[in-house]
């Protein structure tokens, strides 16, 4: 077994519609919570690239890896997670939509003006009508393979704010990869989204959550919950093992296929890497055992009763005449 005070230093990159949130809520709680940080590129101005050294865990939501080469930390672990395409694609057009309902402000008008007619359309039609390709079509590719640089959206550099930057090449926050990015880019996209999932220390796969979980508690030695987090679910999903490639006619499969052909090579990259990872797991785990990550969690419930104790008498008191 490895003891260590606190777990290593870790990035997490993030990829749109993987399960990526409710991953990056548990690797929190094994944290302090001065040392993470969630890296959303409007966000970048609250911190100086000085700011970056001082934390352990970084949450890195949507971005490439140029902002994982800034942060310059040759000990800092990377993971990330992967999902089958056209489960992603679909989940994604679903998320867009409801973005755009109830978060309008995080798409540009001009883009949600051009989402109007579709904003509350079946999934199924917008697929088939091509309105929603941008935020579905090889976006893990897209991500993953993304070399662009972020010092301009740091703070004391971001001039006009991050928020007028990237509204200025991408339509929509949530999906920073959509300025300037073509299909004819995808293959370089994919030589490089491929190599860097080479270089990592764990790629898990949302198909295999619980045993990606184990992986990544293995090497981080953060505690493993009980129950696997879940978060930012469709609510039109009726259970974690719904697919919704069986809700959909043939022909729409076949488009996404084709418009996710270099996604769907990489998922299979990804899936052998894992099944190694497994293997080897399950041939001789590390058996990484952090302290401080295991004491937060255990502390955590206690703190929270507490906290709601100390509440009460307050309310009490408040009540009374």
């Amino acid at each position: 077994m490895r003891v260590s005070l606190e777990p290593p230093p870790v990035y997490f990159m993030h990829l749109p519609k993987t399960a990526g949130t409710a991953l990056g809520r548990w690797l929190r709680m094994g944290y302090h919570r001065n040392r993470y940080i969630d890296l959303r590129a409007e966000e970048l101005e609250r911190l100086t690239q000085a700011d970056l050294p001082r934390f352990r865990c970084f949450h890195a939501w949507h971005l490439g890896r140029g902002l994982y080469d800034l942060i310059g930390r040759s000990d800092l672990l990377c993971v990330t997670m992967l999902r089958e395409p056209i489960e992603r694609a679909v989940s994604a057009v679903r998320h867009h939509q409801r973005t755009g309902q109830d978060h309008p402000e995080r798409i540009s008008p001009a883009h949600l003006a051009q989402m109007q007619p579709w904003l509350m359309a079946d999934s199924e039609a917008c697929i088939r009508a091509g309105v929603a390709d941008a935020p579905l079509q090889n976006a893990q590719t897209r991500v993953l393979g993304n070399r662009r640089g972020y010092a301009q959206l740091f703070r004391g550099a971001a001039q006009p704010s991050a928020r007028t930057l990237l509204f200025a090449a991408y339509p929509v926050l949530d999906y920073p990869w959509l300025d300037q990015q073509t299909p004819e880019d995808d293959a370089g996209s994919f030589q490089r989204a491929q190599a860097w999932l080479d270089e990592m220390a764990v790629v898990g796969l949302t198909e295999r959550y619980a045993e990606s979980l184990l992986l990544m508690g293995d090497l981080l030695g953060i505690p493993i919950p009980a129950e696997p987090p879940r978060a930012n679910i469709n609510p039109q999903r009726s259970g974690p093992a719904m697919r919704y490639r069986d809700q959909l006619a043939p022909e729409v499969v076949a488009r996404l296929e084709e418009l996710n052909r270099y996604d769907l090579e990489l998922y299979a990259h990804a899936t052998e890497l894992f099944e190694q990872q497994w293997a080897r797991y399950r041939a001789r785990a590390r058996r990484t055992f952090s302290i401080a990550a295991h004491a937060r969690q255990t502390l955590r419930p206690l703190k929270a009763q507490i906290r709601r104790i100390m509440r009460t008498p307050s309310k009490r008191l408040a009540g009374s005449p």
